[in-house]
Formats: C-alpha cells, sequence, structure tokens
C-alpha cells in the first residue's frame, strides 16, 4: 500500500505564484519604458544633433503615461476597487502604446504647420485643430470601448475595463495639456 501525500498550505501556491510572477514582471515593465522613452526621444526629434533631439520632450510624454496610469489607479483605490494581475500587466503597456502614437501624431502634426507660423503657442493651436479630433475621437471610442467591457460577469475582466478606460481618459487629457505645453517650451527651447 502507497502512502498518502499531503500538501499542508497547498492553497497557498496560486498567491505566491501571482506574487512572483508580479514581481518578475515589474523588471519588464520598468526595461520596456525605458526603451520604449530611448526610442520616443531618438524618433521625436532629430538623433544626431544635440539641439533637436528632444530627449525631455520624450521624457514628458513618458511622464504622461506614467501619470495617466497613476490616476487611474488612484481613483480605483480611492472606490476599494481591487486591480487584478491583468490590470496591473496588461494596462501600462496598451496605455504606453496610444500614449506614444499620440506623442508621435502631434509632434508631426506641429512639424507640418505652415513654417511662415513662427510662434509655438499658433503653432500647436494649429496642429491640435488638425489631428485634435482624430485623437479625440479613438480616446472617446477606446474609452468606451473599455467601459462597455465592464458589462461582462468576470471580475478581473470588469477590473481591467474599469482602468483601461480610466487610463485612456486621463491619457487624453494629459495629453492636450501636459505634452502639448511641453512641445510648445520644447519648440520655444529650439
Amino acid at each position: 500500500m502507497k502512502p498518502i501525500k499531503a500538501d499542508y498550505l497547498a492553497e497557498r501556491s496560486i498567491p505566491d505564484n501571482i506574487i512572483m510572477e508580479s514581481t518578475q514582471n515589474a523588471f519588464v515593465i520598468a526595461i520596456s519604458y525605458v526603451m520604449m522613452f530611448i526610442y520616443v526621444g531618438i524618433s521625436i526629434g532629430f538623433f544626431p544633433s544635440l539641439v533637436h533631439n528632444r530627449f525631455l520632450l520624450g521624457l514628458s510624454g513618458i511622464f504622461v503615461v506614467i501619470a495617466s496610469l497613476l490616476i487611474a489607479i488612484g481613483i480605483c483605490s480611492y472606490c476599494n476597487i481591487a486591480m487584478t494581475m491583468i490590470s496591473a500587466e496588461v494596462v501600462p503597456f496598451l496605455i504606453l502604446a496610444i500614449g506614444v502614437d499620440n506623442m508621435f501624431l502631434i509632434a508631426r502634426a506641429e512639424r507640418e504647420v505652415n513654417p511662415d507660423i513662427k510662434t509655438m503657442e499658433l503653432r500647436c493651436a494649429y496642429a491640435l485643430k488638425e489631428i485634435g479630433p482624430s485623437i479625440f475621437t479613438a480616446a472617446f471610442c477606446e474609452a468606451l470601448a473599455f467601459f462597455i467591457g465592464m458589462m461582462t460577469n468576470v471580475p478581473a475582466l470588469w477590473s481591467f475595463c474599469l482602468v483601461a478606460g480610466i487610463a485612456v481618459i486621463a491619457d487624453f487629457c494629459l495629453q492636450m495639456t501636459v505634452y502639448v505645453a511641453a512641445l510648445t517650451l520644447d519648440g520655444k527651447r529650439i
């Protein structure tokens, strides 16, 4: 007769694995944000030039993305809504992709403004006149899709959709205010 093997506190394996996976993925998230900052800093400006490289503009864009994540997490924490692992791991990459895309669109629209317009405030105003409605429509539809996704009965998916929807709205608001202000200051610097 074989002896029976019993594992004491075996129910701890799932929370332990979640904590282990979260700590392992935190490094990957941090590295991806650093690599995205380098990519944005190189791509948004003119790389070989020390004056026109726009690394600080890239840094402000990454700050906007991180701030929008903190806003979404803060609102959910204030409302006592628990964050799930999928929210903590997927939403940062999602908002990073949306935020970087908006940064490129706004910076490109500013570069395409008539060169006869010299003041940066007017250049940014014309750029937002051109690209702002598209960014608003995309952000509205993304947030709406996430909020509609909250109709599900799956708690992890409900939490993910809530955090992502709030983060998309926060990212849009910060892109239109903080990032455009940073673009204006960077244009004055150049």
